[in-house]
């Protein structure tokens, strides 16, 4: 019986430790270094991270959520807000993010338009600060 509790608690302490190192790997304040959708110094994404689950909100109106599939790459979906005058406003998205060695962020948005071909926003984001998960 006390093997089997110690083996429980090391189990558990293991699977604490885990999500920390894991949650690291995207959680917190990216600025957008590049884009094929145009420059823009001041688009910014906040991902909040607990376990596998990422909560995504970019300050231009569009938010997200995704799983890990590992520890360096994520996919999900996401819309941009309605009622702006955004050329995506109402539209969702599926959405693929992966770290890449250099320490940044590659983000790809695929949109589907009411009419017309898909558009793939390709983003580049390097972390600007570190949240306190």
């Amino acid at each position: 019986m006390r093997r089997f509790l110690a083996a429980i608690i090391v189990l558990c302490m293991a699977g604490l430790a885990a999500p920390a190192a894991a949650e690291d790997t995207f959680h917190g304040e990216w600025q957008q270094v590049s884009s094929n959708a145009g420059e823009c110094q001041t688009c910014r994404v906040t991902i909040r991270q607990t376990g596998s689950t990422l909560q995504i909100i970019a300050n231009n109106d569009w938010t997200a959520i995704a799983e890990t599939g590992d520890s360096k790459t994520a996919g999900g979906a996401g819309f941009w807000k309605r009622g702006t005058r955004k050329t995506y406003a109402g539209k969702s998205f599926d959405i693929k993010l992966r770290r890449n060695d250099g320490g940044e962020l590659l983000m790809l948005m695929r949109i589907e338009p009411a009419r017309g071909q898909s558009r793939t926003i390709k983003g580049v984001f390097q972390r600007i600060e570190q949240l306190k998960i």
